[in-house]
């Protein structure tokens, strides 16, 4: 794993808790941050994937090994995926899953390292999409109040090269922190804004919002150290 990734999930990890089961959850039954209805969409892309690629479980080399999308997901090894599975979950599972389907999928490694942390934290506790919508608004918002030349990118969720464009030119700017800390603003913005709609996720608010504070304060640390 590389350094960079291992810094992001220090702190990723350290909000991502043991075994939980918390009614207003919609991700069902959780363990470390890898809920049940997570894998199961997993599995379920996994599955469609294989369908039109025309491939079939009987005679497939990947099948119960790691390299196949759905049995890498039978965390306990009984050929099913319930929530036997999320109680089996260990912090290394927990990790590999969370740098395969955030940190890589979102080419994270190629951030500069504070928007990394940010989108890769993000990704874990918002979902991908939305964590991508965040980042490239603080960077547009960013780069249209400090860069002398900006264009700015498409809002949409997706890991483009446009956006990573624009992630280096604000490190080369030096405003890689300052839209890392954007980005956070945006994210307990809408924290507030999803317990005033959906008033059963008020009782996630406090945590939510602490754990931006305390990313907030790693981002500093990371700063200092730079």
């Amino acid at each position: 794993m590389s350094t960079a990734f291992q810094l992001a999930h220090a702190f990723t990890a350290r909000w991502e808790g043991c075994l939980s089961d918390h009614p207003a959850d919609p991700g069902g039954i959780t363990k470390y941050g890898v809920s049940l209805r997570w894998v199961q969409d997993l599995a379920r892309q996994a599955r469609e994937e294989c369908r039109r690629l025309a491939r079939a479980c009987d005679g497939c080399a990947a099948r119960s090994t790691s390299d196949c999308g759905y049995y890498s997901l039978d965390l306990d090894m009984d050929g099913d995926l319930d929530a036997d599975d999320i109680r089996a979950c260990t912090k290394a599972q927990a990790a590999a899953l969370f740098k395969k389907h955030f940190w890589d999928k979102l080419d994270c490694r190629n951030l500069p390292l504070p928007l990394a942390v940010i989108l890769y934290d993000g990704a874990v506790n918002m979902g991908p999409a939305r964590a991508v919508r965040q980042l490239q608004r603080a960077m547009n918002t960013t780069g249209d109040a400090q860069l002398d030349q900006y264009t700015p990118i498409a809002e949409d969720g997706i890991m483009g090269p446009r956006t990573g464009e624009l992630a280096e030119a604000l490190q080369e700017a030096g405003l890689e922190f300052f839209a890392a800390r954007q980005t956070l603003r945006l994210r307990d913005a809408f924290y507030r804004d999803l317990a005033a709609r959906r008033p059963s996720m008020k009782v996630f608010l406090t945590g939510w919002r602490n754990r931006v504070k305390a990313l907030a304060h790693y981002l500093a640390e990371l700063e200092r150290e730079n």
